[in-house]
C-alpha cells in the first residue's frame, strides 16, 4: 500500500513539474499595434487566487485578426493556454495556443473568421486542470 501511495504521489509531482510550467522570461513580440486597427479591448483580471493583469486587445492587421496581450503578467502554472471564448467558462472557445510567457507583450493570430461580438472573452486557461487563471471581456 505504501509503495502504491508513493508511486501515485511521485506521478502527481512529476505531472506538475517545472517542465510543465509556462516560461517566465519577459518577452516583447514583434507585433506593432501602431500599424494595425484596434477592434476591441478589455482589461485582464485574475480569477480566484491567480493574479493576471494587462490589456487584451484585438486588432485587424492587414486582414489578419491578432490578439495582443499588452503589459501582460500572470501567475504561473502548468499547461497555460490562451483562449478566445464565448463565456468565461470556456465551454465554446478557440484555442490560440500556449501562453508564450507569464510576462511581457505577446501576440497570437486568430485563424478563421470568428464573430468577435460572440467570442468576446479572452481567457488564460490551465488546460490540464480545466482552471481559469484570468480573463478579459473585450468591448
Amino acid at each position: 500500500m505504501k509503495k502504491l501511495l508513493f508511486l501515485l504521489l511521485s506521478f502527481g509531482l512529476l505531472a506538475c513539474g517545472s517542465d510543465d510550467a509556462t516560461p517566465t522570461a519577459p518577452i516583447n513580440d514583434t507585433f506593432d499595434p501602431t500599424k494595425a486597427t484596434l477592434l476591441r479591448e478589455g482589461n485582464l483580471m485574475g480569477s480566484g487566487s491567480y493574479v493576471v493583469s494587462g490589456v487584451a486587445q484585438l486588432y485587424n492587421d492587414k486582414g489578419k485578426l491578432i490578439l495582443f496581450l499588452n503589459d501582460f503578467s500572470s501567475s504561473n502554472g502548468p499547461d497555460l493556454k490562451v483562449y478566445l471564448s464565448t463565456t468565461t467558462a470556456a465551454t465554446s472557445f478557440i484555442s490560440l495556443g500556449k501562453l508564450k510567457s507569464t510576462m511581457g507583450k505577446q501576440s497570437y493570430e486568430i485563424t478563421g473568421s470568428p464573430d468577435l461580438a460572440e467570442f468576446k472573452f479572452v481567457l488564460i486557461w490551465c488546460q490540464q486542470f480545466s482552471v481559469q487563471f484570468g480573463h478579459a471581456e473585450t468591448k
